[in-house]
């Protein structure tokens, strides 16, 4: 057994012939990108990680640029050299035996194929109606390695041993059986990709290579110039990644997970916050904005559509707290952020959750609440739900009557109880309804809710504006949701 493990690496090593260009800048643009960002001595910050990492949700929302900025983040220590070592150990002896060339075209395919079959494989199953693909459409992934994975199968393919094509199967499976995480099903996508990239692609007959370097010395110009723009621009694109992102890290808001007590339905429920800038540094109070996500959906999608981070350091935006609920019941997932006989979810996201920030962070008792399409029901409940508990709503996209899930078999009180058409009064909250103008339903439901805001005498304000029911319409105008909630709120700065 020893013999024939030594004539393999023998024989490996007599054909890795090129120099490892490529792989080195991608090492060194992972490894740069975790030192920028501080990896190293903390995890890398949540706000960072929703903003450059990759998800089906994100792809969904348009920010196709985070399939090249999550192959440069990693969370931790560990992961940044275990995914350095993996580039190094794939796409390094990948490109040693094939070239730089091949080893290129292996690592943008492998990137972009990976995740891509995985969102949409997701994002069909979250259209059917499938709850776990509806969830895992919101995971969030960064880190390389799908490009590992595409290599591994492309280095397989070129050595062309059956044994270490075998082993590499079971290694990709297994760790599908063990982990089933996102990432795992992105490695079985890049690893038969890379596959089937190393058979086509080849590699250069060892003699021809050995002759050419005996005869001609170096590389010449023509054949380096590909290798050397790769290089540049895969070095630069970590750069660009950490030098964006470390601003907004250091000197803007920051997002925190959490986990809050919900005695109403009972246990602990997850949600994100997000404190502005400088808030360690004072001791001054803010208002807290509460945002809900829509059907299907998770709090990770507000984090990646509306962007509060972003949205807080736009010029004049007074200083708020954000907070993301998870609106999934213990009874009924698609509980519409609304009490039922079955699970008292409005109690848990509004009563549970405003008693635990408000003890735990510095607020100044105002609430306001926005959601979108179903989250916007749930905003619009949520602030006709008790008298005073929220200021302002603004709903985007909304319904407004009790429907779906949440509600079956409930009596005619409950549903009663839960439609904010029933429940405007003249002390109520100051309302933004806000739908696209090609976005029908919600225009009609829009403009029923204002006619009985108006008969009630509940302060409202209706927009139509351009746009569809989709997170590029919802994320132009959760900025104007936020002024229009912030205005009269405690909260400091310009309000447009």
């Amino acid at each position: 057994m020893d013999e024939r493990v030594s004539r393999t690496l023998t024989a490996v090593r007599g054909r890795c012939v090129h120099s490892p260009l490529v792989t080195v800048a991608a090492m060194a643009a992972v490894i740069g990108t975790a030192i920028r960002l501080q990896v190293f001595s903390r995890e890398l910050p949540l706000d960072v990680a929703f903003r450059y990492g990759f998800s089906g949700r994100a792809l969904s929302m348009g920010h196709w640029s985070t399939l090249v900025t999550s192959q440069f983040l990693t969370r931790d220590p560990f992961m940044a050299v275990s995914i350095a070592l993996s580039l190094a150990f794939m796409l390094g002896l990948y490109e040693m035996i094939a070239g730089s060339r091949r080893a290129v075209a292996v690592m943008v395919v492998s990137a972009f194929a990976g995740p891509l079959l995985v969102a949409g494989a997701l994002g069909i199953g979250s259209s059917l109606g499938i709850a776990f693909a509806s969830r895992t459409l919101s995971t969030l992934d960064y880190g390389a390695s799908a490009v590992t994975a595409g290599a591994g199968g492309a280095l397989v393919a070129v050595l062309g041993m059956r044994r270490v094509r075998w082993f590499a199967i079971v290694w990709v499976i297994g760790g599908l059986v063990l982990h089933h995480q996102l990432a795992d099903w992105e490695h079985v996508g890049s690893f038969v990709v890379g596959y089937g990239l190393g058979h086509a692609l080849g590699a250069a007959p060892i003699g021809a290579i050995r002759r050419r370097f005996r005869r001609s010395g170096p590389p010449n110009a023509a054949w380096t110039l590909p290798v050397v723009v790769a290089l540049l621009i895969t070095s630069a694109t970590g750069a660009v990644v950490a030098g964006a992102s470390v601003a907004p890290t250091s000197a803007g808001a920051q997002v925190i997970q959490v986990s809050y007590p919900t005695p109403s339905i009972g246990g602990t429920r997850q949600a994100f916050v997000v404190l502005p800038a400088g808030y360690d540094a004072t001791r001054r109070r803010y208002p807290v904005i509460e945002m809900l996500h829509g059907k299907p959906g998770s709090p990770a999608d507000i984090m990646t559509g509306f962007n509060p981070v972003a949205a807080a350091a736009l010029p004049g935006m007074p200083a708020f707290i954000g907070v993301a609920p998870d609106g999934h019941g213990p009874v009924v997932s698609d509980g519409a952020f609304a009490d039922t006989s079955r699970q008292r979810l409005g109690t848990a996201v509004s009563d549970d959750l405003q008693r635990w920030l408000n003890r735990n962070y510095r607020t100044n008792g105002h609430w306001g609440v926005t959601g979108l399409s179903d989250g916007g029901y749930g905003a619009a409940y949520l602030g006709s739900r008790i008298p005073a508990r929220y200021d302002s709503v603004c709903a985007m996209s909304g319904n407004f009557t009790p429907q779906g899930s949440a509600f079956a078999h409930e009596n005619a009180a409950i549903r009663s109880a839960a439609n904010p058409l029933r429940q405007s009064r003249r002390d109520g909250p100051r309302t933004l309804l806000i739908a696209g103008r090609s976005d029908h339903p919600s225009v009609r439901e829009s403009r029923a809710y204002a006619d009985v805001l108006q008969r009630s005498g509940q302060s409202y304000r209706r927009v139509i504006a351009r746009g569809v029911h989709s997170w590029p319409f919802w994320n132009r105008e959760f900025p104007v949701c936020l002024r229009f909630m912030l205005r009269s709120a405690g909260a400091t700065g310009a309000v447009r």
